[in-house]
């Protein structure tokens, strides 16, 4: 498919060298969630790192001296307890592609969704995608996101948990086929949200939310998750008002009233 046939679909133009929207075929068994982590004991644990550490580029080099790399994730309290895992193949491929969006000039961010056939439990396909906000001047072109729209524009659905053979776009040996999602970082809440919405039943992330927080990255996401958890005469990132509208419930009433496709 060539770029300009991408752009009419995509609404975007993106650089095939560092950008590929379409899936790549697999044809071979998912091996499942990597093994929990057993730690035995907290304090003398470490946690396994490639040994990444790129030179420093940026223009006033003693900035480096106070960016140093980061060898381990940030897990603060317990909110990671029970669901801390090995690595695999495609967490190794969502964190790539996170490296990869840099070189393109988008964000620090990757994501790879794996469809998996239900009965044999064979990886049909994956689509590999990264952040595009600063290319694409789009704030909601996060990894996940992106991924999301490649996977279910060329699947030809919205429902990445059950995935008809008739209903689809792409072949898949199966009857069924379901979709799960690895990200490079844990999802903003929007992210989440959209994976919740794509009604995808996993995800694995790698780099935690504190990760994405630390100096010199400062993606932090705090504020939204304070901000959330007020009620809104209490939020102060924006102001916000409920509308009394005679016609606000119209759209409503017409849906539940009429024949559509549920979602």
């Amino acid at each position: 498919m060539s770029n300009s046939d991408n752009d009419a679909k995509f609404c975007y133009s993106y650089d095939s060298k560092y950008t590929d929207m379409q899936a790549v075929e697999v044809g071979r068994p998912y091996q499942g969630v990597p093994a929990p982590i057993n730690i035995e004991d907290a304090a003398t644990y470490i946690q396994p790192w490639n040994g990444y550490d790129p030179q420093c580029t940026l223009d006033n080099k003693e900035q480096c001296q106070c960016l140093p790399s980061q060898t381990f994730n940030i897990k603060l309290n317990s909110e990671y307890n029970n669901v801390e895992v090995e690595s695999d193949e495609w967490m190794s491929l969502a964190c790539e592609a996170a490296k990869e969006g840099l070189a393109g000039g988008g964000g620090p961010f990757g994501a790879v969704i794996l469809q998996i056939d239900d009965e044999s439990n064979e990886v049909i396909r994956y689509w590999k995608n990264h952040n595009h906000v600063t290319k694409w001047n789009d704030p909601t072109a996060h990894a996940e996101v992106t991924t999301i729209r490649a996977a279910c524009q060329q699947l030809g659905v919205f429902d990445l948990s059950k995935i008809n053979k008739k209903d689809s776009k792409l072949p898949q040996p199966g009857q069924t086929s379901h979709c799960i999602i690895y990200s490079s970082a844990e999802p903003c809440p929007m992210c989440y949200a959209a994976i919740s919405w794509a009604r995808m039943p996993q995800l694995i992330f790698a780099a935690t939310r504190y990760d994405s927080a630390v100096q010199g990255v400062a993606f932090s996401d705090e504020e939204i998750y304070e901000e959330m958890a007020k009620p809104y005469s209490q939020r102060v990132m924006m102001k916000v008002y409920q509308s009394s509208t005679e016609n606000s419930l119209d759209a409503f009433n017409l849906w539940k009233r009429s024949p559509k496709t549920p979602y």
